[in-house]
């Protein structure tokens, strides 16, 4: 039998208050007002928190604030890329970048 996760990334109805999604969005909600709140400057902890929020991320990476996601896991970002102020990501499914 597939997890609900599992269900989600297939595109197939799964039921998103299940409790591993709730887990996940505080989690990551957690993690973006961290994130948000932080300076430009402040580029080693604002990728420190991109680490523990996202699936993967590569080396040249700047996510401008405010950034909004769901779940953060779902979503890969590989080396030399920018995402501009104001971006939210649905990552109900995966996003690679």
């Amino acid at each position: 039998m597939k997890t609900e996760m599992e269900k989600c990334l297939a595109g197939e109805w799964y039921d998103c208050h299940n409790q591993v999604f709730l887990d996940l969005k505080t989690r990551t909600h957690k993690l973006l007002i961290k994130y948000n709140s932080l300076p430009y400057e402040e580029k080693e902890e604002k990728h420190s928190l991109l680490k523990k929020m996202l699936g993967s991320i590569g080396m040249k990476v700047s996510v401008a604030s405010p950034f909004i996601c769901d779940y953060g896991c779902n979503i890969h970002i590989g080396d030399n890329v920018t995402v501009n102020t104001g971006c939210t990501f649905v990552d109900c499914n995966k996003i690679t970048i």
